[in-house]
């Protein structure tokens, strides 16, 4: 059994890896979280986390994922075996929880870049 600080692990991994891919560039009339549900469910068949994650970025053409997910991995291998089983088995909440981060992610990456270009602005109106 999975603690909810596991469950997090998964989410984050599930989400960073789903912000990555590039949908605009898939051909296919089905519904992308469709898609990355049945694919999660598949890669979780791997014997290991490691390759888990290269299956799934494999799928998607993603040729490397982010150091965070890759130290959410890195977190979650002592319980490895529990949590590939729980991800084969309930992969559909696990990837919408994880299609949540994603989105929330995203929410972040465009404040932070909207900060920064502020910032950029000011810095711009600077004499030296």
């Amino acid at each position: 059994m999975l603690t909810n600080e596991q469950y997090e692990l998964i989410y984050e991994i599930l989400g960073r890896i789903y912000a990555q891919i590039q949908w605009g560039k898939i051909k296919t009339s089905k519904n992308p979280w469709d898609i990355y549900n049945h694919r999660v469910r598949n890669a979780s068949c791997k014997p290991n986390l490691n390759q888990f994650i290269s299956k799934l970025c494999n799928f998607f053409g993603l040729q490397q994922t982010s150091f965070q997910t890759l130290t959410a991995v890195d977190r979650l291998k002592e319980v490895e075996n529990a949590a590939l089983n729980t991800i084969y088995k309930e992969h559909i909440p696990l990837c919408m929880k994880g299609i949540a981060y994603a989105k929330e992610l995203k929410k972040l990456n465009e404040i932070n870049k909207k900060n920064k270009d502020q910032k950029n602005l000011f810095d711009l109106d600077k004499k030296e």
